[in-house]
C-alpha cells in the first residue's frame, strides 16, 4: 500500500481538502460553532516567479470565495510561497496583490513564520508592507531567543502590530532557540505579558497554542488586567482540540481555527511529523479528539 493511502485518512483530519471550496466549507462549519477561520493554501519554498504568481492568484480567488459564500475567515500564507527565495521585490509584489484583494473584501492576511533562515526577511517584508496595508499580521515564534527583542522593536513603531504568537515547530540550533519545553513555555509567558500589556494601545495578540496550561495562564492574565475580550483572540489548528476552542467561544472569547488545504498536503504533513518528535505524539493523541 502506498504511503499516501496510509496517511490520507489521518491527514484529512488536519487538512480540509485540496480545494478552496472545501476550505471555505470547513470554515462555514466552524462559523456555526462561533469560531472564525484562517484559510491557508499549502505551499512554500517556491523558486519560480510563475509559481509564486500562481499562488498569489489562488489567494485572490480564495478571498473571493470567502466573500461570495459569506464565511468569516481571514487568510494566512508563507513569504517563501510568494517568492521570497527569488527576491524580496517579487515577494512584495505578489503579497501586495493579495493584500489589495483582501482590503477590497474587508479581509485580513497573516504572514506565517517559517524556519530561522527566513525570520529576518519575513519581518522585513512585514515592516515594508504594513505602512501601506493595515490588514496584515505577523507570526512570531516563542522558541526563538531573538523574539523578545523583535517584539519590543515592532511595538515601538507608530503603527501597532497584530501578532500571532506560537511556540514554533521547526528544528533549530540551540544557539538560537530554546530547547526544552519548560524554557519555551517560559518564553511564551513572557511574550504573552508583553503583548497583553500593549493590547489596549493597539497591539492585537493572537495566541496560537493548544497548551491548556498556557491558555489558563493567558486567561488569568486577561482577568487580572481586566482586558476586554475584543482585544485578543485564541487560535488553534484544524482538527486539534477544536472542542476547547468552541468552549472558549461560548465563554465570549474571540477564536479562530487555522484551516490548511491544497494538493501539497502530503509534504506539509510529513514535514510536520519529521520536524520534531513531539509533533508525532501530539497528532496521534488527537486522532480521536476534536
Amino acid at each position: 500500500m502506498k504511503i499516501t493511502h496510509l496517511l490520507n485518512p489521518l491527514a484529512r483530519r488536519f487538512v480540509a481538502g485540496e480545494t478552496g471550496r472545501e476550505a471555505v466549507e470547513a470554515a462555514r462549519q466552524m462559523n456555526r460553532l462561533g469560531i472564525q477561520g484562517i484559510l491557508d493554501f499549502l505551499g512554500e519554498d517556491v523558486h519560480s516567479a510563475n509559481e509564486a504568481a500562481a499562488a498569489a492568484e489562488e489567494y485572490v480567488e480564495l478571498l473571493g470565495l470567502i466573500k461570495a459564500h459569506g464565511v468569516d475567515a481571514a487568510v494566512s500564507l508563507k513569504v517563501s510561497q510568494m517568492g521570497l527565495r527569488i527576491s524580496q521585490k517579487v515577494c512584495e509584489a505578489n503579497l501586495s496583490t493579495v493584500l489589495e484583494a483582501a482590503a477590497g473584501n474587508g479581509n485580513f492576511v497573516w504572514l506565517d513564520m517559517e524556519g530561522s533562515a527566513l525570520t529576518q526577511k519575513t519581518i522585513e517584508v512585514f515592516e515594508s508592507l504594513r505602512s501601506h496595508f493595515p490588514n496584515i499580521g505577523l507570526c512570531l515564534q516563542a522558541y526563538l531567543v531573538r523574539t523578545g527583542g523583535d517584539l519590543d522593536r515592532l511595538m515601538r513603531t507608530p503603527r501597532q502590530p497584530a501578532i500571532r504568537l506560537c511556540k514554533g515547530a521547526y528544528k533549530e540550533s540551540p544557539d538560537i532557540a530554546f530547547r526544552t519545553k519548560g524554557a519555551v513555555d517560559a518564553s511564551y509567558r513572557v511574550l504573552t505579558q508583553k503583548l497583553l500589556d500593549h493590547a489596549e494601545q493597539g497591539v492585537f495578540p493572537a495566541f496560537a497554542t493548544h497548551d491548556l496550561r498556557l491558555i489558563d495562564y493567558i486567561l488569568q492574565q486577561v482577568k487580572e488586567k481586566r482586558l476586554d475580550p475584543k482585544h485578543f483572540e485564541f487560535q488553534m489548528l484544524y482538527g486539534i482540540q477544536n472542542k476547547k476552542l468552541e468552549s472558549l467561544s461560548k465563554e465570549g472569547y474571540r477564536t479562530r481555527v487555522y484551516i490548511p488545504y491544497g494538493t501539497a498536503w502530503l509534504p506539509y504533513f510529513i514535514r510536520r511529523l519529521r520536524e520534531r518528535k513531539e509533533n508525532v505524539y501530539f497528532l496521534l493523541r488527537n486522532v480521536f479528539r476534536m
